[in-house]
């Protein structure tokens, strides 16, 4: 492989921990030279806050080009976070990838920013930056490793700060449930307007700060779609993630009702002729028959835990009481587990989401979705294990199969809440690596396989570190509750200007 003069190998090395695809081929660089860092120039608190862009490129031909671009989203001086994230395309390698959304700390002192990461991106690589304005609205940005100082690049303010929903903890909610929106500069957020079946319903009742957006539910025939939400002064609607997906849901109760193998009628019924059992250590339960101390019932954990509204039915890890959860030995624990067929699974979604989900779409527009309710010595947070989704449980042992998905909704800076309820677990199905294989990438193509290869899917719950963000830890008391499966759209709409 060529190598290239390149200034900053520090983010290359975070991108081997932190990058999309971890499979691709890291070009090797040079050591970077040592640099002086620049004298700063007065900058203005509210120019800081805003988008700030650029790139570096290398190379005389298309066969050693060398290109990377930066960005950094900074947020409010009182709120001192940043979103940084990196992108590098090397012609020679044919190497291309990315680093996203991580999340950093800043102080500022009027002319330069120093920039930390954030727990869960340290542990993943991330290394601290210093930002210096040498004036006419340009940054550069340098990192320190080793008393060796180096120029990362130099960013130009590209944009004012505007309004981006990343996620909603609800998205199926009932009548009179509180629905968060989180994301950021969302305190520009003025009017906010719900999907129905006779269009949009505008709510007056909300509460918007930089980070969230509240508001409960109301009464109303709401139709499947996204919230909208308008900032006036910035002349923009920006929207949640897909919302109120009901015809979307492929496992609503889990019960075979008492037929046998294939299971015909229910939501288990296949075409694949699954023989061994469905579930190991795990329990369907109704809403309306919860035994006695079962999580969703422990008042005197929480008093929100007796009035917060509860699916019909659920699925239990790994009882319908909670049971003490050790660190696993391995990947891969002999106890616990949902078997069923995908293939199936995704059948239903395409004959019942009314167009939602169709054969053709690509499995990078589709994530599954259910909602969850962990229970984890004596509060209710999901803190440690992960879920283990594999679309195809013979293919062995790893945390890097293709064919698997392994997720947590926690890290170890921030553990997944569930005080106010039940809250939306999302899986991409580009989660799966497999589905960037052309032979795959649509729904139709990935259920057509599994179906005539006769492939068994299965979910784990495995407590064992998923990686340098997701440590382990042995709990004395421990539920983990699934409800309402379903495939869904994925992908945020882009911001509209208004």
């Amino acid at each position: 492989m060529k190598t290239h003069s390149f200034p900053f190998a520090l983010i290359l090395a975070d991108m081997l921990l932190c990058a999309c695809n971890s499979d691709i081929e890291i070009p090797a660089l040079p050591e970077p030279e040592n640099v002086e860092v620049a004298a700063g120039v007065t900058l203005a608190a509210d120019q800081l806050f805003g988008i700030w862009e650029g790139s570096t490129a290398v190379g005389t031909t298309n066969a050693n080009h060398f290109e990377q671009t930066y960005r950094v989203e900074f947020q409010s001086v009182d709120d001192a976070e940043a979103i940084f994230s990196h992108w590098y395309v090397d012609a020679s390698s044919a190497t291309r990838d990315s680093v996203c959304n991580l999340e950093y700390a800043y102080t500022f002192d009027g002319t330069t920013v120093s920039l930390t990461p954030k727990a869960t991106a340290a542990a993943g690589g991330a290394v601290s930056i210093k930002a210096v304005h040498t004036g006419n609205n340009q940054l550069v940005l340098y990192t320190t490793q080793a008393d060796r100082t180096t120029t990362m690049c130099t960013l130009t303010r590209t944009g004012d700060p505007v309004p981006a929903i990343t996620a909603v903890d609800r998205t199926l909610p009932q009548a009179g449930e509180t629905v968060t929106l989180t994301g950021r500069n969302l305190q520009f957020v003025d009017h906010l307007y719900l999907p129905t079946a006779t269009g949009e319903l505008e709510l007056t009742n909300f509460t918007a700060t930089s980070k969230q957006i509240v508001f409960t539910l109301p009464q109303a025939d709401v139709a499947p779609g996204y919230i909208r939400c308008q900032a006036t002064g910035a002349h923009v609607s920006t929207y949640s993630p897909a919302m109120f997906c009901r015809n979307c849901v492929f496992f609503h109760n889990f019960c075979t009702q008492g037929t046998s193998k294939p299971y015909t009628g229910t939501e288990f019924e296949n075409t694949i002729n699954i023989t061994q059992s469905l579930f190991d250590k795990i329990t369907a339960v109704s809403a309306a028959n919860l035994p006695e101390g079962h999580a969703l019932t422990l008042s005197t954990l929480n008093s929100k835990l007796s009035t917060f509204i509860s699916p019909d039915s659920m699925l239990c890890f790994f009882g319908d009481v909670p049971v003490a959860w050790a660190v696993d030995g391995g990947l891969d624990p002999g106890t616990g587990m949902l078997r069923f067929s995908f293939g199936d699974r995704l059948q239903y979604v395409t004959e019942h989401s009314g167009g939602l989900i169709t054969e053709k779409t690509k499995c990078a527009d589709a994530a599954i979705q259910m909602d969850l309710f962990v229970y984890s010595d004596g509060q209710p947070e999901w803190n440690t294990g992960f879920m283990s989704f594999r679309l195809d449980k013979d293919q062995g042992k790893s945390l890097t199969q293709s064919w698997f998905a392994q997720t947590a909704g926690w890290q170890m800076d921030a553990p997944m809440s569930f005080a106010d309820g039940w809250k939306t677990f999302t899986i991409p199905l580009s989660a799966f690596k497999v589905t960037e294989s052309e032979a795959y990438a649509t729904v139709g193509n990935l259920m057509n396989y599994l179906k005539q290869n006769k492939k068994q899917a299965i979910i784990k719950l495995i407590n064992y570190q998923l990686d340098a963000a997701h440590p382990a830890q042995a709990l004395s008391s421990f539920q983990f509750c699934i409800a309402n499966m379903r495939l869904v759209p994925y992908g945020i709409p882009a911001n509209s200007e208004e």
